[in-house]
């Protein structure tokens, strides 16, 4: 049976990759207009419920890169 990770835990997490995002948004010479806690928590989400029943893990944990020049977001399982 998979369990999520607690909320605050993931909102906490959230939280943190969206300032990454931001700062390396910025970095890279991208508007960060538009760009809001809410919809991009909502995405982080639907790509965590997604992956998680894919990969049949507790969670999803996501870290912020650059990738031709923008910043992009890598997702990965976490099974323990």
């Amino acid at each position: 049976m998979v369990s999520a990770a607690a909320p605050d835990e993931d909102d906490h997490h959230f939280q943190e990759v969206f300032r990454d995002f931001v700062i390396t948004r910025e970095k890279c010479g991208e508007p960060a207009d538009g760009l809001t806690f809410d919809k991009f928590k909502t995405k982080l989400l639907k790509s965590k419920e997604t992956l998680a029943a894919k990969y049949q893990c507790r969670t999803v944990r996501f870290q912020v890169y650059v990738k031709d020049a923008k910043a992009a977001l890598k997702a990965t399982p976490v099974k323990d």
